[in-house]
């Protein structure tokens, strides 16, 4: 049974420069990421004191009405960077990234992706009494960070705008 992941949080800084930071290199407002490919990235993720790294694929920007998507996936990763036997047991995840764009004062960054929980029957029940918590957590915590980056890249969009 898939599960779902949803969340809204506010970004601050100018729309257009805020879609400029989203729709360019996702390397600099990706926290801590480190390039694997073409729009493939190493990132890691904290769940309290745990952490782990997944390969995560964000795919190019693409627009629908007054938000910018992007798509976003991810699988957890051993340090050799392959699927070892412990990352059988955490979850892949598959969705969307965006970035809602509310007039001209204010922007929303908009994560909707699915995970389907390891284990079966057993991982689903595990999941839904506690892992599931943990899942948002994660995310949260990734998507603060992404906020604050793109605030900062926002910036210096703006400062590059005037400037010229």
């Amino acid at each position: 049974m898939a599960r779902t992941v949803r969340l809204f949080l506010p970004v601050t800084g100018h729309p257009d420069g805020l879609l400029a930071a989203f729709s360019g290199d996702p390397a600099r407002w990706l926290p801590n990421a480190r390039p694997d490919g073409p729009r493939r990235f190493v990132l890691s993720l904290r769940a309290g004191s745990f952490s782990r790294e997944v390969r995560a694929n964000l795919g190019s920007a693409w627009h629908a009405g007054d938000t910018s998507w992007r798509s976003v996936s991810w699988d957890p990763i051993d340090e050799d960077g392959e699927s070892g036997l412990l990352e059988r047991f955490l979850p892949s995840l598959d969705g969307e990234l965006g970035l809602h764009r509310a007039g001209e004062t204010g922007s929303t960054l908009v994560f909707d992706a699915r995970y389907r929980p390891p284990g079966g029957q057993l991982g689903a029940a595990i999941d839904a009494t506690m892992l599931r918590r943990v899942a948002r957590t994660t995310v949260q915590d990734l998507l603060e960070a992404v906020t604050a980056r793109l605030s900062a890249e926002a910036l210096l969009h703006e400062s590059t705008s005037v400037s010229n």
